[in-house]
């Protein structure tokens, strides 16, 4: 086994799969899938693939490849994105994986979250948030091609990175603090128009950004 797995144990397994829900793998089950099987998670790779994680609805897999590395990457395969059955890199290695996955949690159990489904994130839009926010490492493959990940302060911005659209999550237990950030940010994409909250007190706080006149 990599070096990088000797603290990934079931506990972990079970804290980071509560972030989306995930069927959880290893360590509770050695499953290790093999070039030449009738029937691969990870199809694509060239070299055994330890089964970490599978995505709550079967569509996608999450492993490390067994090639001799004592810090190899994970890799995400299955039904992506674009619709493919491939095998890519979602996070630079065991730590980077472990790391996403807390971060999403914390973002998406926030006292407050407010989200959009809006048009696809263009330069100008992640040149405000990285001249803005600190930027944590991103992943890739799913639930989009990309999931950036912003923080300032309380506030937490994850989006979901795909080529017909975004999902963005503006997330913080702080109502002035998210108040301040989002009023920055509706300008940016389409999210004037497109963000809502599951939650009062974010519909609220849209609705009473929305009613704020647009500086001219």
């Amino acid at each position: 086994m990599p070096a990088a797995l000797a603290e990934f144990t079931a506990d972990l397994a079970d804290e980071l799969a509560l972030t989306y829900t995930d069927q959880v793998v290893y360590p509770r089950l050695t499953v290790i899938d093999r070039p030449g099987a009738p029937e691969r998670h990870f199809p694509t790779a060239p070299t055994p693939v330890l089964l970490l994680a599978i995505e709550n609805q079967g569509v996608c897999a999450w492993g490390v490849p067994l090639d001799g590395h004592d810090n190899p990457p994970v890799i995400v395969s299955g039904e992506l994105s674009d619709g493919s059955d491939t095998t890519i890199e979602y996070a630079a290695d065991v730590e980077a994986y472990v790391a996403a996955r807390r971060w999403d949690a914390q973002c998406l159990s926030s006292a407050v979250v407010l989200q959009a489904q809006a048009k696809p994130v263009d330069p100008t839009t992640l040149a405000y948030l990285r001249a803005g926010y600190e930027q944590s490492s991103s992943t890739a493959g799913w639930p989009g091609d990309v999931t950036y990940r912003f923080r300032n302060g309380p506030v937490r911005i994850m989006l979901w990175a795909a080529p017909d659209q975004c999902d963005w999550f503006i997330a913080g237990a702080d109502t002035d603090e998210l108040a301040r950030a989002t009023a920055a940010l509706l300008p940016y994409s389409d999210l004037r128009a497109s963000l809502w909250s599951h939650d009062t007190v974010g519909q609220e706080l849209l609705d009473r950004l929305r009613r704020t006149r647009r500086p001219s």
